[in-house]
């Protein structure tokens, strides 16, 4: 995390002025001949596009004085792609803060290990960290090894029971949709984005007797008994699981996190509905209207989730509204010329640096949505996505990434 917000001063200072100028928005005018002016320019982008048969949808708002600059079908009902992902970004620093820590907690039942031996089980308990991997499990065992513990006279439990044991979320669930090769593994003990607790279980077994401590059991799957004493604990940051999903797109890090907020805030074992509960309640709450999205799983692979432009305009100005959570929130994105999905993007235009967004992309869909830092150092909501154009999507991101530089050069004045 801290490399990141490192790297990203520059748009905090700019953050710090923002502030200041949101006390003298009533003083504040947008002339109309920029307006005009930008909406010229931004209906040359889109306009061919819609003419051409594509479903172009596209809102662009001043962030600080909430003023609508441009729209074209902002209503649309779009499928969203991977922008999805900036929805459960939003909702997980809503829900959970920005300090929350994701952790795998080592139990035991042996309610006495001062002797140095576990007289009974040691459990490996996931909470749905994405980024949980077989260093965390080596270290886990350090941890163990630093108790003094010399003997497990049980099994090690591995213990997934935090979420379902639908692994595969919609893979086959509809007809038309996403082929099954795309869906993640996701399981509340997953280790290394890929394999499922028995993997995690067998390699805190092996770091164990690695480090001299014997095994008289094996490894098995079970449920953590209610009571039982915590031996070991690590855990990743929220800010760093969600800027890697986000700057990578990475649909393991959004499933997971979709259903780690059903868990936490639904019930357990976590399943997509108790992901959906909580994505319609964080949504409604912002005044959205709950029939015109659906949000079936975190990670935009369905082709089933709908969103509209303006349910992305009010969520990331109510984002941006909140001081603490939207440094955060906007450093968590991926960077125009700089990194993560837009690393190649934009490189030597006005909008290097200075667009901070989300990517979608599947079969026939494209997509961008997030901030532009302005001519004026004030920062644009933008929505642009593109459904049905068949074939290759270079041409809706070059179209996408004119929209952006056009808002990089935008000046009230």
């Amino acid at each position: 995390m801290n490399k990141i917000l490192k790297k990203s001063l520059r748009a905090a200072l700019i953050l710090s002025l923002l502030f200041i100028y949101q006390f003298s928005t009533s003083q504040v005018k947008i002339s109309g001949e920029r307006s005009t002016e930008l909406k010229d320019k931004l209906d040359s982008i889109c306009l061919p596009l819609k003419n051409a048969g594509i479903k172009v949808s596209c809102k662009v708002m001043h962030a600080d004085y909430g003023k609508v600059l441009y729209e074209c079908d902002p209503e649309m009902e779009m499928i969203p792609a991977s922008i999805t992902k900036a929805i459960i970004a939003a909702a997980s620093y809503q829900k959970l803060g920005a300090n929350y820590n994701i952790p795998t907690i080592v139990y035991t039942d042996d309610s006495d290990i001062k002797d140095g031996v576990i007289n009974g089980n040691l459990y490996l308990k996931g909470f749905g960290d994405p980024d949980l991997n077989s260093g965390d499990i080596q270290t886990l065992a350090q941890e163990i090894v630093k108790r003094g513990i010399k003997e497990i006279t049980g099994n090690i439990v591995a213990d997934d029971t935090y979420f379902d044991n639908n692994y595969r979320s919609l893979s086959g669930m509809y007809s038309g949709d996403t082929g099954p090769s795309y869906w993640p593994y996701v399981s509340a003990l997953c280790l290394d984005k890929s394999t499922g607790a028995m993997s995690a279980g067998e390699m805190l077994s092996y770091s164990l007797s690695a480090s001299g401590v014997t095994l008289n059991g094996t490894v098995i799957g079970g449920t953590t008994p209610a009571g039982a004493k915590e031996v070991a604990q690590i855990s990743h940051a929220i800010y760093d699981v969600i800027a890697y999903m986000l700057k990578e797109s990475d649909n393991h890090s959004a499933i997971t996190l979709f259903k780690l907020l059903g868990a936490k805030f639904h019930s357990t074992p976590a399943s997509l509905e108790d992901g959906q509960a909580v994505i319609i309640q964080f949504l409604t709450e912002l005044g959205i209207e709950r029939y015109s999205f659906e949000i079936l799983e975190g990670s935009g692979l369905t082709r089933f989730n709908k969103v509209n432009g303006e349910l992305y305009m009010k969520m990331l100005k109510y984002m941006y509204d909140d001081r603490f959570l939207f440094d955060y929130y906007m450093n968590s994105m991926s960077i125009a010329g700089k990194d993560g999905t837009l690393k190649n993007r934009m490189i030597g235009t006005p909008a290097e640096g200075n667009v901070y967004a989300k990517t979608g992309t599947l079969n026939s869909v494209s997509a961008l949505s997030g901030y532009v830092i302005d001519k004026d150092n004030e920062i644009l909501i933008f929505y642009v996505v593109m459904n049905g154009f068949g074939g290759n999507a270079t041409e809706m991101r070059m179209a996408q990434d004119d929209v952006c530089i056009t808002l990089s050069e935008f000046s009230r004045e």
